[in-house]
């Protein structure tokens, strides 16, 4: 049976021409089990069996999954992973010309989706479940919580000196039996010291090869970013094709509130946006780098960047200041990211089995669950949103306060070490017209070399 299993891998990869399509890496499993960690065939066709009757359905919350396609990260976290390149958002708020900060926004937003090509599944958020981050330079915070279990629903908010980001996502899936679509609603938000109020949903996703094949991840469809003041954007990530044909392909239009063309953008989502200014003559600018992916990847067992590995860090006295639902504290998450996949795979069904008792007792009780944080509201542009209703800052502030008060050396200093500063490899546009010294045609010189400064 597995020979047969095998072959059919192959027969099929061969026949539907996946065999040489490009797969990002997610790393190799070294320090973890390797029967365990692997994609075997064996597993597949377990996943398949568990899997199969529930085609053209969404597969949210409907069944446990073995923890084997798991990466040891929250949901929650993978919601934050993008701030690595917050300063995309810093340089969004403060550049004077708004379709430049349009551009910054965009390729903040472009970077969340260049993240998201690993092949492993983050932890659905447990219900009431948060994550907090604050950056190494005091420059940025940020807190998500999951405020629904069905539908599956995370806010997060991050905070800068003059802007606040604001992320909802709430998770819709239907399996196809060798792919999943992944539908995301909700409306995101950027505002800035200038009075910009950006507003942009999600992209369509599908993660392709689920039992047969090598599996690989797709981002597609129209972002449309709209600013209240008129300025609009709208980007068109390209869906591959046959052979791969046009994958992480993107370009796209940033207008002023006049509804004229004032950027052209273009690039590979994956890993780089480049802005092109269009003259007052119609005729187009040097193309200039307004975001580079950063490569390196520090931690190769999951394909993980430092940044990104910096999520799960917690020592001893930070993990006396977290509260007890935070992301990092997960026992399921803990056990796999050490490599124990048969407690991370017990720890996760005690987990969900303990979420389904709590739900169970309050719909007996006739009770509603409400989130700490955040609030379902209305408006009347955007639909449903979440709005704040409590400072998770301020609670912070007092669980620091009383770990030092029940310290028994009073003058024991909490160290909270944060993310290390991660080079983006991001490059400022210019704060006046976009425009260049000298004419560089080779792409990879001008973004090694050429450094975007006012012209003076």
């Amino acid at each position: 049976m597995a020979s047969y299993w095998s072959g059919l891998v192959s027969s099929v990869k061969s026949y539907l021409g996946y065999d040489n399509l490009e797969v990002e890496s997610t790393g190799n499993t070294s320090g973890v089990d390797q029967q365990e960690h692997n994609w075997k065939d064996e597993q597949r066709q377990g996943l398949w069996s568990q899997l199969s009757k529930f085609i053209g359905k969404d597969i949210t919350s409907m069944i446990s999954l073995p923890v084997w396609i798991f990466e040891p990260l929250s949901f929650l976290q993978i919601m934050c992973e993008p701030m690595q390149y917050a300063e995309l958002l810093l340089k969004a708020s403060d550049s004077p010309d708004p379709a430049n900060r349009m551009a910054y926004l965009i390729a903040w937003i472009t970077s969340g989706y260049s993240c998201a090509v690993r092949n492993r599944k983050p932890f659905n958020p447990l219900l009431g479940e948060t994550f907090e981050y604050l950056s190494q330079d005091d420059k940025w915070k940020f807190i998500a919580e999951q405020v629904s279990h069905h539908p599956p629903i995370g806010v997060a908010v991050a905070n800068g000196k003059d802007w606040e980001l604001r992320l909802e996502m709430e998770l819709k899936t239907n399996f196809r039996g060798n792919s999943a679509d992944v539908v995301v609603l909700g409306t995101n938000s950027f505002q800035t010291k200038h009075g910009d109020y950006f507003t942009w949903g999600h992209l369509g996703t599908t993660a392709h090869n689920v039992i047969i094949g090598g599996m690989w991840v797709d981002h597609y469809g129209t972002l449309e970013v709209k600013n209240k003041t008129g300025e609009r954007a709208v980007v068109n990530f390209t869906r591959t094709g046959w052979l791969g044909s046009g994958r992480f392909d993107l370009n796209g239009e940033i207008y002023d509130s006049k509804g004229n063309l004032k950027l052209k953008l273009t690039g590979k989502w994956n890993e780089i946006v480049m802005a092109t200014k269009v003259n007052a003559d119609g005729t187009d600018s040097q193309p200039l780098l307004v975001w580079k992916r950063a490569h390196k990847i520090a931690n190769p067992t999951w394909g993980w960047s430092a940044a990104t590995s910096h999520l799960n860090y917690m020592d001893e006295e930070y993990k006396a200041i977290l509260p007890p639902n935070d992301s990092r504290l997960r026992l399921d998450r803990f056990y796999l990211e050490k490599g124990d996949v048969t407690n991370a795979g017990k720890e996760k069904i005690r987990l969900e089995e303990k979420q389904r008792t709590e739900r169970k007792d309050r719909e007996a009780k006739g009770e509603h669950y409400h989130a700490k944080y955040f609030q379902k509201t209305e408006e009347a542009e955007h639909g449903t949103r979440w709005t704040s209703i409590r400072d998770y800052w301020s609670d912070r502030e007092e669980r620091i306060k009383a770990h030092k008060e029940s310290n028994v050396n009073q003058n024991a200093h909490i160290k909270l070490e944060t993310a290390p500063v991660v080079d983006n490899n991001s490059s400022p546009l210019p704060e006046k017209p976009i425009e260049i010294e000298e004419e560089i045609n080779d792409v990879e010189e001008q973004l090694e070399n050429f450094s975007l400064q006012d012209k003076q």
